[in-house]
């Protein structure tokens, strides 16, 4: 993903094209605590039914078993998942859809935004595993800055 800036007038660096992806792509599932201010999540190969029950039971465990919680569930495909249905149903967890072409209500958007542009941009990774480490970095260092580090969901 590239950045905006001026480039020399000589030769810019310039980036590899990755039109093949042959070690194939990453998805990052996060979790933004709007009440507390905190971002999490966990990144994973695919956004299989597998990997996202994981990443609830890790994000189910950072909150109190009593308390509801309720998760709007964005780009997310599996809503009829019956793994999924039963989990939220047993761990007290509402989930809450959003539309179609709606992913601008999601209060996690911005914080998104930010993570791209501090993470990927004029970034060029040889391997996934750079590109993992720079994102929780980043991820961790947000969190420091609004003070919502010492939180269980930071963990996450």
């Amino acid at each position: 993903m590239h950045g905006q800036h001026w480039a020399r007038k000589r030769h810019p660096r310039r980036f590899r094209a990755t039109y093949k992806r042959t070690k194939g792509t990453e998805q990052f599932l996060g979790f933004y605590d709007v009440h507390r201010d905190c971002l999490a999540g966990t990144i994973h190969k695919r956004k299989t039914v597998r990997d996202i029950l994981t990443a609830f039971q890790r994000m189910r465990r950072a909150y109190p078993q009593c308390t509801r919680l309720y998760v709007i569930i964005d780009n997310l495909p599996h809503h009829k998942a019956n793994q999924l249905k039963t989990y939220f149903a047993e761990n007290k967890i509402e989930p809450v859809w959003t539309p179609t072409y709606s992913s601008w209500l999601n209060l996690i958007e911005p914080q998104f935004t930010a993570m791209k542009k501090f993470t990927l941009s004029v970034s060029d990774d040889r391997d996934h595993l750079l590109r993992r480490r720079r994102i929780y970095r980043y991820v961790r260092w947000r969190n420091r800055q609004v003070g919502s580090h010492h939180l269980k969901l930071a963990a996450v």
